[in-house]
C-alpha cells in the first residue's frame, strides 16, 4: 500500500512538473505581450496624448488588441497554447489583490441599497431570458447557461450551471463564445460612451459593474475608464460574484423543474456552500487586514503593482485566445437574445445609475 502510494504521488508530480514545462512558452508570450503593452501605454502617454485620451487607449486595451491581433493574423502556434490557459488565474489573482485598496468602510460605500440594484438587474436579467427563450426556440439547457452567462459573471456562472442542469458541452460553448463576443463589444463601446455623456468614475465603474458580464472585461472597461472607475467597478463586480450561487440554483431549480422532480431533491444550502467563489473570501481577507492597517505605504505600493502585473497578464491572455472565427461559428438565435436581454439591462441600468441612485 505505501509503495503503491508512492508511485501515485510519484507520478502526480511527474504530470505537475509536465504541465509546468509545456506552459512555460505561452506564458512567456502573455509577459511579451503584456510588458509590450506597458510600453505602448508609456510611449502613448509621452507622445500621443491627445490620441490615448480620444481613443480611450490603455495598457489594458493596447494588450487585449495586441493579443487579438497575434491570434488572428499570424496565429499561435500549439506549443504556446498550454500557457494561454491561465487568463482566469491571472485575473482573478488581480481582483485577491485588489482587497488591499479597499476598506471596510469602502464596502459600505456600495451599500443595501446597491445590492438590492445588483440582485434585481441579476435576477430581472434571469427571468426575462427565460420569459423570451420559447420565442427563439432555444432549449431550456442551452437557454439556462445564456441565462447564467449574461446575468451574473459570464464564463464562471456558465461552467457552474452547466453541469448542474446537465446541459451539452457545445450548448456551455456557445453560451461562452456569446458572453465573450458582447462582453468584447462592450468592452470597447463603454468607456467612450460614459465619457461622452459625462459619467463619474463612480458612475462609470458602478455601470460597467452591472452592464459588462464578464468579471476580466468588466475590470477592463472599468481601469480603461480611469483607476477610480476600475476599483468601483471591482467591488460592484464582487457584489455580483457573491450572489452566484443563489443566481445558478434559481436557473438549476428552474430547468430541472420544468423537466422533472429533481429540483425538490437539491439540498439548497449544501448547493450554494459548493458553489461560493473561494477567491471573494480572500479578497475580503485582504481588505479586512487593510482595515486594520495590517499594510504599510511601500507594502500598499507593491500590492498595486503586482496587481497591475496581474491584471495585464489576464488581458493579455484574453486578447490570444480570442478567435474572430469562434465569433462566426455561434450562431445567431442565442446571440440574438443574449445581446437583447443583455443591452436592456445595460440601459435600465444607467437610468437607475443617473436617475435613482446616490452615487
Amino acid at each position: 500500500m505505501f509503495i503503491l502510494g508512492q508511485t501515485q504521488l510519484a507520478k502526480q508530480q511527474t504530470s505537475l512538473v509536465d504541465t509546468v514545462i509545456k506552459s512555460i512558452p505561452g506564458l512567456i508570450l502573455v509577459a511579451l505581450v503584456g510588458y509590450g503593452a506597458v510600453q505602448a501605454d508609456g510611449w502613448m502617454s509621452a507622445n500621443a496624448k491627445s490620441v490615448k485620451s480620444a481613443l480611450s487607449l490603455n495598457y489594458v486595451f493596447i494588450a487585449i488588441l495586441a493579443g487579438m491581433l497575434i491570434r488572428n493574423t499570424v496565429g499561435v502556434p500549439t506549443v504556446f497554447e498550454p500557457g494561454l490557459k491561465y487568463s482566469t488565474i491571472f485575473t482573478k489573482t488581480g481582483i485577491v489583490i485588489m482587497g488591499t485598496k479597499y476598506t471596510w468602510a469602502s464596502l459600505v460605500q456600495v451599500g443595501a441599497v446597491s445590492m438590492v440594484f445588483i440582485a434585481v438587474f441579476l435576477f430581472g436579467t434571469v427571468w426575462v431570458l427565460f420569459k423570451f427563450m420559447p420565442k427563439f426556440k432555444l432549449s431550456d439547457k442551452l437557454g439556462g447557461c445564456l441565462a447564467a452567462g449574461f446575468s451574473i459573471c459570464g464564463v464562471s456562472a456558465t461552467v457552474a450551471t452547466g453541469p448542474a442542469i446537465r446541459a451539452k458541452g457545445q450548448e456551455m460553448a456557445y453560451a461562452i463564445a456569446a458572453i465573450l463576443i458582447f462582453g468584447l463589444g462592450m468592452l470597447f463601446i463603454l468607456p467612450p460612451i460614459g465619457k461622452l455623456i459625462g459619467l463619474t468614475d463612480v458612475e462609470f465603474g458602478a455601470w460597467a459593474g452591472v452592464a459588462i458580464v464578464n468579471s476580466a472585461q468588466v475590470l477592463a472597461a472599468g481601469f480603461a475608464f480611469g483607476e477610480e472607475a476600475g476599483l468601483v467597478a471591482g467591488i460592484y463586480n464582487m457584489g455580483r460574484v457573491v450572489l452566484l450561487p443563489l443566481v445558478v440554483l434559481y436557473i438549476v431549480m428552474h430547468v430541472l423543474g420544468r423537466e422533472s422532480k429533481e429540483a425538490g431533491e437539491i439540498n439548497k444550502t449544501q448547493f450554494v456552500m459548493d458553489k461560493f467563489p473561494v477567491f471573494v473570501l480572500a479578497f475580503l481577507a485582504l481588505m479586512a487586514l487593510n482595515t486594520a492597517g495590517a499594510f504599510s505605504p511601500e507594502e500598499l505600493k507593491t500590492a498595486s503593482k503586482l496587481m497591475d502585473y496581474a491584471f495585464t497578464l489576464g488581458f493579455a491572455s484574453i486578447g490570444l485566445t480570442t478567435r474572430f472565427s469562434d465569433m462566426k461559428a455561434a450562431g445567431k438565435d442565442g446571440l440574438i437574445l443574449g445581446f437583447m436581454v443583455a443591452l436592456i439591462k445595460a440601459v435600465l441600468a444607467l437610468a437607475v445609475i443617473k436617475l435613482i441612485l446616490p452615487l
